[in-house]
């Protein structure tokens, strides 16, 4: 059985990962060297309805499982490019015993609240891990289990950054010191991003450590360390500690508040390249709301060097993907020229019917000037940091996206859909 890297959950001991048999219809349980792996039953079994709804979700490229217990019986459903779609539920005397197995297979305790867990397995021959999240609702437990699937980490240029922005963003990362953020609600790829950053920099050359929360993928070449509240390791814990380690690059799984902000702004101060995360609807409203969230001014302005915001939309299926004639709003929000054509998807068994396969990102790279830097002295308005950036000739979500609609990568409906902007 393929071994898996030490697991760096806090406070317990890595687990044997599961491993799929080469006829792919099972999934092994994980579990210790001492043990034998429990293997799914030839009938339906709780265990064997599980095994192969993790398969399933696996191949059909879903970032999350959703299990409710619901008044009716399970509702199952899968994240696929952002959406929710059902899938087949087992009958409702299954599901107590399909909770169970779940916890079981995670290392849950049966009494534990709103507990996490994680389960490894190897899946049609590459690693899969599962992170599981169990939450006490009305009529029982709802499940959540995020896949984490190796395959899906890409180099930075093929992320979806156009040439200028994967070039502002090379410029960034390349940077002895500073803070680079990735912003984004949740969903829109900021990990990925950050994992794309991470192996562009690891070498021999370089120190880079991480505190993350939880580690999501191993990488090479890099320490990865995962905060620990109930210990008291918490991101400004750790980043003392870290800071002690003499490193060169320094990820933070997220600033949360002011606190975790100044730090990392204080330790791109001493010399480091801090990258972490935020939640903000754009660039130029990063840069303002680190001030609101009570960083200093002077701070920001010294430690920021830039900011890169993302959305994730879905791509058109190439399967069922056909020109069609836009109409008059199309035209004049994309400035299209007469006999121009956009493209979209018919929905096809390819795409189940959706006219979407897989997704991609579009990107606003905001690398810091000094002009924003003097006028985030003053505690400026998003729309002033706005200006500059256009002024600068950096292109807005929005633009990036309807720029991906001309070329055909995805539909102006997914563009607004996933911006949320107002189109004129």
């Amino acid at each position: 059985m393929k071994q898996k890297r030490q697991s760096r959950r806090a406070g317990k001991p890595a687990a044997k990962p599961a491993e799929a048999p080469s006829n792919d219809q099972e999934v092994k349980q994980a579990a210790p060297a001492t043990a034998e792996p429990v293997v799914a039953e030839p009938k339906k079994s709780p265990e064997r309805w599980v095994n192969e709804l993790m398969i399933r979700a696996a191949r059909d490229r879903a970032s999350d499982i959703h299990i409710e217990q619901t008044r009716e019986g399970l509702s199952v459903r899968f994240r696929i490019d952002g959406v929710l779609h059902a899938v087949v539920a087992p009958q409702k005397a299954l599901e107590s015993a399909i909770v169970s197995r779940i916890k079981a297979m995670s290392r849950i305790g049966a009494d534990d609240v709103a507990p996490d867990g994680r389960y490894g397995a190897i899946i049609d021959g590459r690693e899969v891990d599962f992170r599981v999240s169990i939450f006490p609702a009305t009529y029982g437990e709802a499940i959540v289990m995020r896949i984490l699937d190796r395959i899906r980490l890409l180099p930075m240029d093929q992320l979806g950054f156009s040439p200028p922005a994967l070039k502002r963003t090379r410029d960034l990362i390349a940077r002895p010191h500073g803070v680079v953020l990735v912003t984004g609600p949740g969903g829109s790829g900021t990990s990925s991003t950050l994992y794309a950053i991470l192996n562009a920099l690891a070498d021999e050359k370089r120190n880079i450590v991480t505190i993350e929360n939880p580690v999501e993928f191993d990488l090479d070449r890099v320490r990865q360390t995962q905060v620990n509240p109930r210990a008291g390791y918490t991101y400004p814990v750790g980043l003392g500690k870290v800071l002690r380690q003499d490193p060169d690059v320094i990820m933070l799984g997220g600033l949360r508040d002011a606190e975790v902000a100044g730090a990392a702004m204080g330790a791109a101060l001493t010399g480091r390249l801090v990258f972490s995360t935020m939640h903000a609807d754009d660039a130029p409203e990063t840069v303002t709301r680190l001030v609101d969230m009570g960083v200093e001014p002077f701070l920001v302005a010294k430690g920021l060097e830039g900011v890169i915001a993302q959305r994730l939309v879905r791509m058109i299926c190439p399967a069922c993907k056909h020109s069609y004639e836009p109409d008059t709003w199309e035209r004049v929000v994309m400035g299209l020229k007469p006999g121009q054509k956009l493209q979209k998807g018919r929905g096809c068994t390819e795409c189940n019917g959706t006219g979407y396969k897989g997704r991609i990102g579009i990107f606003e790279v905001l690398p810091i000037n000094d002009e924003i830097r003097d006028l985030v002295a003053t505690r400026p308005h998003a729309k002033a940091v706005r200006d500059l950036a256009g002024k600068a000739g950096v292109a807005t979500l929005l633009e990036d996206g309807l720029e991906k609609v001309k070329t055909g990568i995805t539909t102006i409906d997914e563009v607004k859909r996933v911006t949320g902007k107002p189109m004129k």
